[in-house]
């Protein structure tokens, strides 16, 4: 071996020696007999052409180049097991970085809820979360920008893998002065004709073509007075007394002074879904943990035996 170089083991030999000052001593800690471990130390020294111990019959006591390498060797040591133990978390999934891409709607509950069970579960993964919409999501996971992503898209082409993880009701978000606001059951044809806020074909597609279906499916045509791409928005318009919306139960959340909420009865096909979405052939230990995390935590937000 060249002049200058030692090893690891070397190194550990020279530390007990150091801390215990006996080689004896420092010969029971490392599990050996004294003949080799005084080979060990003559060998590090030769290759660092200095003399770190003073030895006599009596003492040990480290010279000060030895007192200076000492410091030098246990920072050493301590930085390669951190970087074994850092290797074995990642390893098992416990460590890492996930991004997940999810669309606003998703703020409301679901990304909260996900976010708490990482911090307690898997606290040492670092959660980013980067709010998209629906088709930035699936271009994301295409581009390799996120890991995971929540969206309202049903049929991602390409390699894209998705899981149903939430399949909730949609309630009625009503302004509190609405004469209907008064009744206690409330059937979706009561609001046949009734000023409508409505989500955008571009940034609320999903939510736009679902409930669309559902008002021709139940003969209704409401008076769509405006359009928001945004949950929180039709719900800001629905609290200005311009209108009723139909929204995902989950964005209960948003409370307003002039919106009530109601349960109603819709057919079962007429649902609110949002998928988990990964790229295939891209896993890794902590990404399918966190998938796992992720479909345990929403499965409140779904029916039992919902197929996807």
């Amino acid at each position: 071996m060249a002049h200058g170089q030692f090893e690891y083991f070397q190194m550990r030999c020279f530390v007990a020696v150091a801390e215990e000052l006996s080689f004896r001593r420092a010969a029971d800690r490392m599990n050996m007999t004294q003949p080799p471990l005084s080979r060990q130390i003559k060998i590090l020294e030769e290759r660092v052409n200095l003399t770190l111990l003073e030895r006599s019959n009596r003492h040990v006591r480290l010279t000060p180049a030895g007192e200076n390498f000492y410091h030098s060797a246990i920072d050493i040591i301590q930085r390669s097991e951190h970087a074994v133990l850092n290797a074995r978390q990642a390893e098992r999934g416990e460590t890492g970085r996930i991004a997940i891409g999810f669309v606003p709607s998703a703020a409301f509950k679901f990304m909260p809820l996900i976010a708490q069970r990482m911090a307690a579960e898997m606290p040492l993964v670092t959660l980013s979360p980067i709010e998209m919409m629906g088709y930035e999501v699936v271009e994301a996971q295409r581009s390799g920008r996120i890991d995971l992503g929540l969206t309202r898209m049903e049929n991602p082409r390409g390699e894209i893998e998705r899981t149903r993880v939430v399949n909730e009701p949609f309630v009625l978000a009503i302004p509190k002065a609405h004469p209907l606001a008064k009744k206690t059951i409330l059937s979706i044809s009561d609001f046949d004709g009734e000023p409508y806020i409505s989500f955008t074909k571009d940034r609320g597609g999903y939510l736009k073509e679902t409930l669309s279906a559902l008002f021709y499916a139940c003969n209704i045509t409401p008076d769509t007075r405006l359009e928001a791409s945004q949950t929180h928005a039709v719900i800001s318009l629905v609290n200005h007394g311009l209108g009723f919306a139909v929204v995902p139960r989950s964005a209960q959340v948003i409370q307003m002074r002039d919106v009530i909420y109601r349960e109603i009865d819709l057919p079962s096909q007429f649902r609110s879904d949002m998928y988990l979405v990964a790229r295939s052939g891209h896993s890794t230990v902590v990404r399918d943990r966190v998938r796992t995390l992720i479909t345990d935590a929403l499965s409140q937000f779904r029916e039992a035996k919902l197929e996807c």
